[in-house]
C-alpha cells in the first residue's frame, strides 16, 4: 500500500503550489494522505488541481484499488457540533433516518456557515449474500467465484464509442456502447449464473441465501442514554457560531410546522450555550470594570466634571477602536472582549496623565511621556504574533484589541482630552494645603530624600542593587551538569562548574542562596503548572476492549455506564460516542449549580469504582483532579520519543537500536518498551502467523495457496459492490457461513481437503500470535516511527532518561535521520523560545526608550523595571500556590509594557524640570518630578488594579484569566518598590547626594 499506492499519490501532490505540510498514513488495506496548505491560497483551485492529479495518476495504481476520495477540511473545524437534535417516531430507526436525510438535511445543509450535518442511530440495509462453505467445497468452488460473478451481473462496461448517420447522412450522432448483463428492473439473485460445471450452470441459489437486511454498526452515538435518531450540526471554521445556532434553529423552528403526524424533532445540545455564557461575563466583568474604575475616580477627585471628561474620553476611544475592529477585520471573541475591558485601565492611565498634567502645567508635554508608555505596552503585545500558530490563536485578537485601544487613546489624551478640558472650564488644579499638611509633605520628602541619599553612597548603593538581583535570582539552577565537546571552553566549564565536587557539594547551597524568587517559581511552581483552556468543567470516560471483541460488546458495557450516569440529577447532559471496539467515550456536563463545587471530584470517584467493577475493559476517568486508569501495560505509554527518516527499514533498525538503549541504560526502570506509528492513539495489534514447514509441504505435494484458498471460504466477509436502488446507494456484501465462528481450535485441528486427501493445517505450519505490523506515518515525505513505554519514577527523573537516550542516539545517526522528544498540543510552557521573546520585548522597549528620552543611561534603569515586576508574579504564584498557565505567560508579555510606564511619567518630568532649571540642584528636580507625578502614578497603577479585579472573581476556575489577573496585579504591586526605591538610585547622579 505504502509503495504502491500512498507514496505515488504523495510525490504528485507535493509538486502542488502553495503547499505548507504533507503527511500520508499507509495501513493494511487503505491509506490516506492530508495535506496543509499556505493562508491566502485558492482552495478551489487546489482542489481542482488535486483532483486532476489523482484522475492522471489512477490508470498506474494497481488492479483493485479503489479511486482516492477527495474532501476539504479547515484547521480547527468538525471538533465538535454546535447543536444536536433527536429524531422520533413510531416508525424504525431507518425510516426515520431516511426521512431526515431526505427532508430535513437539504434544508440545513445549504445554510450559510454550516460545514456538515451527520445523522447517527439507524443502520442502513444491505444485501447479505450468505454462501454454504460445505456446498462450496464439495462443488470445488470458492469465494471468488461468486464475487466475480456477481460483479459480472451487476457491473456494465463500456466497449466505446459508435457514430450513427442518419438517411440522409445530414448529421452524424455518437452514442456509447455499454455491456450489461443485468436486465432493467429488480435483481433476480436467486439465478444469477456462478459457473457452469459438466453440463450443469450453478446459481447463486444452489450455494448461497440472499437476504436484505440491517448492515452491521460501524459507530454509536447517543445523548443522555437515549438509543434514538440523533442529528449533529457542524460549523465552518471562522463563522460566528452563535448567530449560525440562531439560524439552525429557528430553521428547525419552520421544519416543524410541516413534520408528518408522529414527527418529533427536539434538541438535546446546543454548544453555544456555553460561549454565550462566557460572553455574558465577560460583559459584566467589563461593567463591573468601568463602574469600579469610575467610583475610584469620584472618591479620589470628587469632581463630576473630571469624571465627565474621563467617561467621554473612554466612551470616544472605544467608538473610534471599533472602526479599526472593523477595518483590521478582529474577531469579536472572548478574548477580545476581554482585552477591551484590561485596555480600559491604560485608556485611563492616560488620560489622567494628561488631565493632572494639563492642571498642573498648563500644557501637553506629558505626552512625551504618554507616546513613550504607549508604544512600550504596543511593541510588548506585537511579540505575540512572533509565537507558534497554536499558541498565538487565541492572543492575537486579545493583543491586537489592546493595541489598537491604546493606540488610539493616544491622540484622544493630545487633542480630545485637553479641549474637553477647556470646553468644560475644568480648573487647574489648586490645592489648598494646611501648614500642617505642608510640613508633612516637607518632612516625607526631606526624609524620602535622605534615605536615597544614604542608599546611594558608595558603600550600600551595591548592597542594594545587589539585593535587588538576588531578590529576582541568578539562574545557576537551569545551568547544565556538564556540556558536551571537546572545545577549550567546554573543558573549562567541565572542569569547574561541571565537576562533580562542585554539582554535589556546592551548587545545592548556591541554588539555595542566589537562586530567589526565580528559582522558587521554576522548582515550584513551574513544573506543577498545567495548560488549560476556558471551558465547561466536564468528565471524560474511555472505555477499550482487547483485540478480537466486537463493537457490540463494547456497547454493551457502555450502556451500563451510561445507566449508572443517568441515576444523577446533578449532570445535565452525558454524550456517548463508539466508534470501534477499541474507541468508546463518555463526555459529562453538570448544572451551573454543580458545575464548580464537589460533585464532580464525587462522581469521579464513584465512576472509578464503577469502572473496577465493571472490569473486561481498559477504562480512563479525567476531567477533574488525578487522571484515572485501570489498563495493566496495554494504555497509551506516556514517554515517547520520535524518529525521523527517509529509508523505512533502516529508521526501524535505528528504533531496534534505541528500544536496547532504553532497556540497557534505566536500571530497570523502562517498561513494555513498543515500536510504534507516529501518532499517540497509534498501538500495535495482535495477528496469528502461520510460519509453513516447506519440506511438509512437498512431501505433501501442497502449495500454500491451496491452504490459503480452503481458509479464505471458511472466514470471507467483504463488499462486492454498490448498488442504486429506491433512490439510495445499498451495499452487496459476501459474507461465509461461518464467519465469526471459525476459532483458533477449528484453524488447528480441522481437515482440510486437498488432492483427495485431508491435513490439519497445525501438521503443516505452525500458529503463532504476535504484534501486527504498524501502519507507515510519513511527514513531509519523511517516515516517522515512535518508541513509547512506561518509566517507573518520577516526570523530570524520566525526562532526563529521556534527553539522555535521546543526545546518545543522535551521535549514531547519519544524515537525513533525526530524533525528536515527545511534541504538546496547545501552549508548550517548556518551549524556551518563547522566553526568549520576552528579551526580545525588553529591547523593543529599551529601543524605544533611546529614542524618546535621547539617552542610553535613562533606558537601562527604566527596563531594569521589567524583572523587579517580575519579582511580584514570581512571589505571588509561588506564596499563593496559584496555577501557572499561558495566562500566567501573557501576563509576562504585559508588565513588559506596563510597568515601566510609571519611570516613564517620572523621568518625563524630571528631564522637563531639567531643561527649564538647568542650574537648580538635580536631587531637588528630582524629588519635585516624584511628588508631581507619585500621586497619577499610583492612581494609574490602582485604576489598572481594580480593571482586572473582575477577572479575579470566580477563583482558579477560569483557565487563563485568573493566572493572567494575579500575575498582573502581583507584578504591577511590586513595581512601586522599584519605584520608590531603586529607580532613584539608579537615575539621580552621584554629586548631588553629597
Amino acid at each position: 500500500m505504502e509503495q504502491e499506492v500512498t507514496s505515488k499519490l504523495e510525490g504528485m501532490f507535493n509538486t502542488v503550489k502553495g503547499i505548507k505540510n504533507i503527511r500520508s498514513t499507509s495501513r493494511k488495506g487503505s491509506g490516506s494522505i492530508s495535506m496543509d496548505f499556505k493562508k491566502h491560497v485558492e482552495m478551489d483551485a487546489i482542489r481542482f488541481e488535486v483532483a486532476n492529479l489523482i484522475r492522471q495518476s489512477y490508470s498506474e495504481l494497481p488492479e483493485g484499488v479503489s479511486y482516492p476520495s477527495l474532501s476539504k477540511s479547515s484547521a480547527n473545524e468538525n471538533m465538535a457540533p454546535i447543536v444536536s437534535y433527536s429524531v422520533n417516531a413510531s416508525e424504525s430507526p431507518y425510516y426515520i433516518k431516511k426521512f431526515t436525510e431526505s427532508h430535513i438535511l437539504p434544508k440545513l445543509t445549504t445554510l450559510n456557515g454550516v460545514n456538515k450535518v451527520d445523522v447517527y442511530g439507524a443502520v442502513p440495509y444491505e444485501w447479505v449474500i450468505e454462501y454454504d462453505t460445505k456446498k462450496l467445497l464439495q462443488l470445488h468452488l470458492s469465494a471468488s467465484d461468486i464475487q466475480n460473478a456477481v460483479e459480472t451481473y451487476l457491473k456494465a462496461r463500456e466497449l466505446g464509442n459508435v457514430l450513427i448517420q442518419s438517411d440522409n447522412h445530414s448529421a452524424d450522432q455518437e452514442i456509447a456502447v455499454v455491456l450489461a448483463y443485468k436486465p432493467e428492473g429488480a435483481i433476480d439473485w436467486e439465478h444469477i449464473p456462478v459457473k457452469k460445471l459438466s453440463n450443469r450452470i450453478i446459481y447463486l441459489n444452489n450455494i448461497a441465501k440472499v437476504n436484505y437486511r440491517e448492515g452491521k454498526v460501524s459507530a454509536y452515538y447517543r445523548v443522555n442514554g437515549l438509543n434514538t435518531v440523533n442529528m449533529v450540526v457542524y460549523a465552518e471554521k471562522g463563522v460566528n457560531t452563535i448567530d449560525l445556532a440562531k439560524t439552525v434553529r429557528a430553521t428547525v423552528d419552520d421544519l416543524k410546522k410541516g413534520l408528518p403526524a408522529g414527527y418529533t424533532l427536539k434538541m438535546t445540545q446546543d454548544t453555544t450555550e456555553f460561549i454565550t455564557e462566557e460572553l455574558q461575563k465577560i460583559q459584566k466583568r467589563t461593567l463591573f470594570s468601568f463602574l469600579i474604575l469610575l467610583v475610584l475616580i469620584v472618591l479620589i477627585n470628587r469632581s463630576l466634571k473630571y469624571l465627565t471628561v474621563l467617561f467621554l474620553s473612554i466612551i470616544t476611544n472605544l467608538l473610534i477602536a471599533v472602526i479599526f475592529f472593523y477595518a483590521l477585520d478582529v474577531q469579536l471573541q472572548l478574548y477580545s472582549f476581554a482585552g477591551i475591558t484590561i485596555s480600559f485601565g491604560i485608556i485611563i492611565d492616560n488620560s489622567i496623565i494628561m488631565i493632572d498634567h494639563v492642571r498642573n502645567k498648563g500644557d501637553k508635554k506629558a505626552f512625551l511621556a504618554i507616546l513613550a508608555a504607549t508604544l512600550t505596552t504596543i511593541g510588548a503585545l506585537m511579540v505575540i504574533f512572533l509565537l507558534e500558530e497554536n499558541q498565538r490563536l487565541n492572543l492575537w485578537d486579545f493583543a491586537l484589541v489592546i493595541a489598537i485601544n491604546i493606540g488610539v487613546s493616544l491622540f484622544i489624551s493630545l487633542y480630545y482630552v485637553p479641549a474637553l478640558l477647556e470646553k468644560m472650564h475644568l480648573e487647574k488644579k489648586r490645592i489648598l494645603f494646611s501648614r500642617k499638611r505642608k510640613r508633612r509633605v516637607v518632612r516625607f520628602t526631606k526624609r524620602y530624600a535622605n534615605a536615597i541619599g544614604w542608599m546611594r553612597k558608595p558603600k550600600f548603593k551595591w548592597v542594594f542593587v545587589l539585593l535587588f538581583i538576588l531578590g529576582f535570582g541568578l539562574p545557576i539552577h537551569l545551568l547544565p551538569k556538564e556540556l558536551k565537546g571537546d572545545g577549550m571552553w567546554t573543558t573549562l566549564y567541565n572542569k569547574t562548574l561541571g565537576a562533580e565536587w562542585y554539582n554535589t557539594e556546592l551548587r545545592p547551597h548556591l541554588e539555595k542562596v542566589l537562586g530567589g524568587s526565580l528559582r522558587l517559581f521554576t522548582e515550584e511552581v513551574f513544573e506543577s503548572s498545567y495548560y488549560s483552556e476556558p471551558e465547561r468543567t466536564t468528565l471524560r470516560v474511555t472505555g477499550s476492549m482487547p483485540d478480537g471483541c466486537t463493537i457490540e460488546q463494547l456497547n454493551d458495557v457502555v450502556l451500563k455506564m451510561e445507566n449508572y450516569i443517568g441515576q444523577f440529577g446533578e449532570v445535565s447532559l452525558y454524550e456517548t460516542r463508539v466508534n470501534s471496539p477499541k474507541s468508546s467515550s463518555i463526555t459529562i456536563y453538570f448544572k451551573d449549580a454543580y458545575e464548580f463545587g464537589a460533585f464532580p471530584y464525587t462522581l469521579k470517584g464513584m465512576l472509578e469504582s464503577k469502572s473496577i467493577s465493571l472490569g473486561g475493559l481498559d477504562w480512563t476517568v479525567s476531567g477533574v483532579g488525578r487522571g484515572f486508569s485501570n489498563a495493566l501495560g496495554t494504555g497509551y505509554k506516556s514517554n515517547r520519543i520520535t524518529l525521523e527518516g527517509y529509508n523505512y527499514d533502516n529508521l526501524y533498525g535505528y528504533a531496534e537500536l534505541l528500544k536496547q538503549q532504553l532497556e540497557a541504560n534505566s536500571n530497570g526502570r523502562v517498561k513494555d518498551v513498543e515500536i510504534t506509528s507516529g501518532r499517540w492513539g497509534s498501538n500495535s495489534l495482535n495477528e496469528y502467523v502461520l510460519d509453513f514447514d516447506r519440506e511438509r509441504l512437498a512431501l505433501a505435494n501442497v502449495s500454500q495457496n491451496q491452504l490459503y484458498g480452503y481458509l479464505k471460504n471458511q472466514v470471507h466477509s467483504g463488499n462486492v459492490a454498490s448498488i442504486v436502488q429506491d433512490h439510495e446507494m445499498q451495499q452487496v456484501k459476501l459474507v461465509s457461513d461461518n464467519y465469526q465462528k471459525f476459532n483458533v481450535w477449528d484453524l488447528k485441528h480441522t481437515p482440510i481437503p486437498i488432492n483427495n486427501k485431508q491435513y490439519k493445517l497445525g501438521q503443516l505450519a505452525t500458529i503463532k500470535k504476535r504484534k501486527s505490523g504498524n501502519s507507515i506515518e510519513k511527514n513531509n515525505q519523511q517516515y516517522q516511527l515512535t518508541v513509547a513505554y512506561d518509566f517507573l519514577g518520577t516526570q523530570p527523573l524520566a525526562q532526563k532518561v529521556r534527553e539522555r537516550n535521546v543526545e546518545e542516539l543522535e551521535a549514531k545517526l547519519p544524515i537525513g535521520y533525526r530524533v525528536l522528544q515527545q511534541s504538546y498540543r496547545g501552549w508548550n510552557k517548556k518551549d524556551s523560545k518563547q522566553y526568549y521573546y520576552l528579551f526580545v520585548v525588553i529591547f523593543i522597549i529599551f529601543f524605544i526608550c533611546s529614542i524618546l528620552l535621547e539617552s542610553l543611561r535613562q533606558p537601562f534603569a527604566i527596563i531594569s523595571m521589567i524583572p523587579l515586576s517580575f519579582i511580584g508574579v514570581f512571589l505571588t504564584f509561588y506564596l499563593f500556590d496559584f496555577n501557572f498557565d499561558q495566562g500566567g505567560y501573557a501576563s509576562f508579555i504585559l508588565l513588559c509594557g506596563i510597568s515601566v510606564n510609571s519611570a516613564l511619567f517620572i523621568i518625563n518630568d524630571y528631564n522637563n524640570l531639567r531643561k527649564q532649571y538647568p542650574n537648580r540642584n538635580t536631587q531637588k528636580l528630582y524629588f519635585k518630578a516624584f511628588n508631581y507625578k507619585i500621586i497619577p502614578v499610583i492612581l494609574t497603577i490602582v485604576s489598572t488594579v481594580v480593571g482586572l479585579i473582575p477577572f479575579v472573581w470566580h477563583g482558579q476556575n477560569e483557565a487563563f484569566w485568573f493566572s493572567f489577573a494575579v500575575g498582573a496585579i502581583g507584578g504591577l504591586v511590586f513595581s512601586l518598590i522599584g519605584i520608590y526605591f531603586y529607580l532613584p538610585i539608579r537615575i539621580v547622579k552621584k554629586c548631588t547626594f553629597a
